[in-house]
């Protein structure tokens, strides 16, 4: 196969970027109906460096403009791209591979190109078991993005740039190992908002991230120095980065001054690490004195009252924090660098500052017991949290835990089921019943608790509050009406 092209004219230089089409139903299973549909943040970055370099960029957010599978592959055509750009999970790969195959007989000459975390944990196994993309990257998207349309623009073989995945004429996998250069973030061009169809009107949140609205999403900051086994952090690494300070409070104004955005959640996975830079943007915020309310992603390690104090003034509601397990076995085991006794203490912090606090709990681990849940569970009745987000443990390829779990567990799913919602990992000790029904019991006697209920009531003022707090209720009921599985 070979992949030696004429320089590609500027009339040409057209790339079109694809979220697969995964439904609420692939992502959320039974809570379907609870879940967000988020931005693609990945493109709002490559679209950028993309137009940087004179292409012409579209993006086609498959689940945003409600695309089913069997029109997804005309949507991209029709921009008549040579570049086609996908982004995968482990989950939404095999619908992604199925438009690409469309995409081929209807655009022969386009590069079908692929990236995103499922391509950095697995790119070579991926290119054998799917041979209907040319091209893939492994790791950071940008520089890979810069050389390939270098390249392009030149006539030149696109294969062998560093963190890519490709095949050689005779059709065997060829990786090349990712440059250990990590991406300046500081020479990134102004994120594409424009690009996304509908902004922001088309993407909406949980019941449980929203206050305000408009709202969006952001990410100004890439890796995490921590090592919790389970997690996935091998496309950006260990290494905390972000964009400059004033490309951060530039995205914000925009957000807030050209989309009317009022309600803003940092997804970042750290960006309360980066203690200064966080501060200035905090400090910043309050001499904008927007009418803005934000929310973000910590870690109860990073919290203090004083970090609080100056949060709240800032317009930050609600913190959203990944406590995993209330057992110290489980945290343990699972590498948090976080005991319970560190979490409760942060989160009576929040509340004592006037913060709400949402919690990320996971449930069904290696080496779980009927023990740890209890642990968990008389955790969860003890701390002043808010929200709840409970998952199952989603065994996700190369990542740190995949050893331990074998030897602790049995894995019961392929990759398209592996979303957090669906039970795919079952601990020995343990039946795929005993943990259903923990995961009712819990939610349950969280969401029931008559100050939990009375706190979602205000939203009933707002339609779309109410929207999404209706939303998040038939999730809720679907899972606790749900009847047995037949599955031990």
């Amino acid at each position: 196969m070979s992949y030696l092209r004429s320089p590609v004219a500027p009339e040409r230089r057209r790339i079109c970027f694809v979220v697969p089409p995964v439904t609420a139903e692939d992502r959320y299973g039974p809570m379907a109906s609870a879940g967000n549909s988020l931005p693609p943040h990945a493109f709002l970055y490559l679209g950028a460096v993309a137009r940087a370099h004179g292409w012409d960029v579209s993006i086609v957010d498959c689940p945003a403009l409600a695309l089913p599978l069997g029109d997804c592959a005309a949507a991209i055509a029709e921009r008549e791209p040579t570049v086609v750009g996908f982004t995968v999970t482990t989950m939404s790969v095999a619908k992604a591979a199925k438009v690409a195959e469309q995409v081929r007989a209807l655009r022969p000459d386009a590069l079908i190109t692929v990236g995103g975390p499922h391509m950095t944990a697995l790119p070579a196994e991926t290119f054998e078991r799917m041979q209907c993309f040319h091209f893939g990257c492994a790791g950071e998207g940008e520089p890979v993005l810069e050389e390939l349309l270098d390249r392009l623009e030149q006539g030149r073989d696109v294969r062998g740039i560093p963190g890519t995945v490709s095949y050689e004429d005779d059709g065997a996998v060829r990786f090349t190992e990712p440059s250990p250069d990590e991406y300046d973030l500081t020479t990134l061009p102004r994120l594409g908002w424009d690009l996304l169809e509908d902004f922001p009107a088309r993407y909406h949140a949980a019941a449980t991230y929203l206050n305000k609205t408009p709202f969006t999403d952001l990410i100004v900051s890439r890796g995490c120095r921590y090592r919790c086994t389970f997690c996935d952090n091998q496309t950006f690494g260990r290494s905390i980065r972000a964009l400059p300070l004033e490309a951060i409070l530039d995205n914000i104004d925009r957000l807030v001054q050209d989309y009317g955005v009022k309600s803003l959640f940092f997804t970042d996975d750290s960006l309360m690490t980066l203690r200064p830079q966080f501060e200035a943007m905090c400090e910043a915020l309050i001499e904008r004195n927007y009418d803005l309310e934000w929310s973000i992603n910590a870690r109860t390690s990073e919290i203090d009252a004083e970090i609080l104090a100056l949060m709240k003034r800032a317009g930050c509601w609600q913190i959203s924090y990944g406590v995993e397990s209330g057992s110290w076995e489980i945290l343990k085991r699972i590498k948090k660098a976080a005991t319970p006794r560190m979490q409760e203490r942060a989160l009576h912090l929040t509340a004592e500052a006037g913060i709400k606090a949402n919690a990320y709990i996971i449930i069904g681990f290696p080496g779980e017991t009927h023990e740890t849940l209890a642990e968990t569970e008389a955790f969860l009745k003890r701390v002043p949290i808010d929200t709840l987000r409970l998952t199952y443990f989603t065994p996700f390829p190369n990542t740190d835990i995949t050893d331990d779990m074998s030897a602790h567990g049995e894995i019961i799913a392929d990759w398209t089921r592996l979303n957090f919602y669906n039970l795919v990992y079952i601990p020995h000790g343990l039946t795929k019943k005993d943990l259903e029904r923990a995961y009712k019991r819990i939610m349950r006697n969280f969401y029931l608790r008559p100050k939990v209920f009375a706190s979602f009531l205000p939203h009933l003022l707002v339609p779309r509050k109410a929207l999404a707090l209706l939303r998040g209720t038939v999730g809720l009921s679907k899972v606790l009406t749900a009847g047995p599985s037949c599955q031990e």
